[in-house]
């Protein structure tokens, strides 16, 4: 499609999803703008590449233009409205997407848990081996300072959301499924029928990668190249262990084995994903040693076990972790990363929906951490459910402390002492307590 025949206006632009496609529309020269409700370091990016964007729910769309829109969008938003009435061309931002990759190969990266780690560390192997990919990513890649961008090359990577069924829009060259997990059933109901989307999926797919370490994955069997630590994968994973916040492991496949490979990350579901990467960047034809030094450089993603900052020996880490499984990883990793060290967890819950299904996993997912602190759920646009609370879930997670951010600050005044590890833990506003934790200490 040509994206400089008519203006694009993205509805909630600031979106880690749409701001992908925005930054790509302009790299191609097409004219954007968009609205959202606040400004952000993300819209003002944009705006100084050239985007228009007005704060609030109501923009001068001019008649004809491309709209495209998100699940999150209602059909009622005052924007979508006047599309309607203005008979502009409405896309569904799975549908832009696939219009965006359509001059390109698109890979295709999806699972409950790993798909923005797994996809941006894709995405700068081939940007490191010189293919120049398109790529769009559900965080801020630390290499590039951006989630999207136009690559003049053959290949699209892009992540492929199936918390909305959108993921069965697309067809790709490649893929990669790193897990099925119970999430978002607030959208799928049930897990038999997210794991029949991972099927079909999958069938949309020329090549595909997946994970045999994941059980719900391995019952569908799924036809591709699988990766894991099981004996019978394709790309077996071995040896894995961390050098400080560096992860050495290796990987063999067919015989041949790649050792000590070292990826700026740590965790072995870390590990897990980078096989994944490893395996599909060696199908592409990129050379080993391009591979090797792209995961030595990897700088990681914004709030991906992000560093903040270190004070007296105390270090910050910020993570977009929402679900248990997510982080009993992520502070698992912690404790491997940095052995003897007191971990100090602050979460704050991400929907009432998610937190009400997910209940009686979180009373485990915190077993790595000496402290935890819960803090009030970050709604996410939800209605608040009867019963469930901050309250509620730190009552079901062991040893656990239900406070205010100020309480919790005040707590890490008194009681943090140098070689503490801190780490805020969750996909809302409370990766904002970072910046305010490293100025009490």
């Amino acid at each position: 499609m040509s994206e400089k025949s008519r203006v694009t206006y993205f509805l909630g632009i600031g979106g880690i999803g749409m701001s992908a496609l925005a930054h790509i529309v302009l790299e191609k020269g097409g004219e954007v703008r968009g609205i959202d409700r606040n400004g952000s370091q993300i819209t003002r990016q944009l705006e100084e590449k050239g985007a228009t964007i007005f704060i609030g729910d109501e923009a001068p769309i001019g008649a004809g233009a491309n709209v495209v829109y998100s699940s999150s969008i209602a059909q009622s938003h005052p924007a979508m409205q006047m599309a309607k009435q203005l008979n502009c061309r409405l896309f569904h931002r799975s549908e832009f997407l696939n219009k965006l990759m359509e001059s390109q190969l698109p890979i295709l990266v999806t699972g409950s848990h790993g798909k923005t780690s797994t996809t941006a560390l894709l995405t700068w192997v081939l940007m490191h081996a010189g293919f120049d990919p398109s790529y769009a990513v559900g965080g801020i890649l630390i290499d590039t300072g951006k989630n999207g961008g136009h690559g003049r090359g053959k290949y699209f990577v892009a992540e492929a959301d199936e918390s909305d069924g959108s993921f069965l829009n697309y067809n790709g060259h490649f893929g990669i499924i790193t897990n099925v997990d119970q999430e978002h059933l607030n959208y799928w109901k049930t897990e038999e029928l997210l794991r029949d989307g991972c099927r079909k999926f999958a069938s949309h797919l020329e090549n595909l990668f997946w994970c045999a370490d994941d059980a719900s994955l391995s019952a569908l069997k799924l036809n591709g190249q699988s990766y894991g630590t099981c004996e019978d994968a394709h790309w077996r994973l071995f040896d894995v262990c961390h050098d400080k916040m560096n992860l050495i492991f290796s990987i063999s496949h067919n015989g041949h084995q790649f050792e000590r490979i070292r990826l700026s990350m740590v965790g072995k579901h870390q590990a897990l994903n980078a096989t994944a990467v490893w395996g599909l960047a060696h199908e592409l034809g990129v050379p080993e040693d391009k591979i090797r030094q792209a995961f030595l450089t990897f700088g990681g993603v914004h709030r991906r076990l992000e560093k903040k900052g270190e004070v007296r020996g105390i270090v910050v880490y910020d993570d977009y972790a929402h679900h248990p499984t997510e982080i009993a990883a992520i502070l698992t990793a912690l404790k491997q990363a940095n052995p003897g060290c007191y971990i100090r967890a602050i979460f704050q819950a991400h929907k009432y929906t998610r937190t009400r299904d997910c209940l009686h996993l979180f009373s485990s997912a915190f077993q790595s951490a000496n402290t935890v602190f819960i803090s009030e759920i970050y709604a996410a646009g939800e209605q608040p459910i009867e019963g469930i609370s901050g309250r509620t879930l730190s009552s079901v997670i062991p040893g656990s402390s239900f406070m205010s951010d100020y309480e919790i600050l005040e707590n890490l005044k008194v009681n943090s002492r140098p070689g503490d590890v801190i780490v805020t833990i969750g996909a809302g506003n409370i990766t904002q307590l970072g910046p305010k934790i490293l100025n009490v200490l």
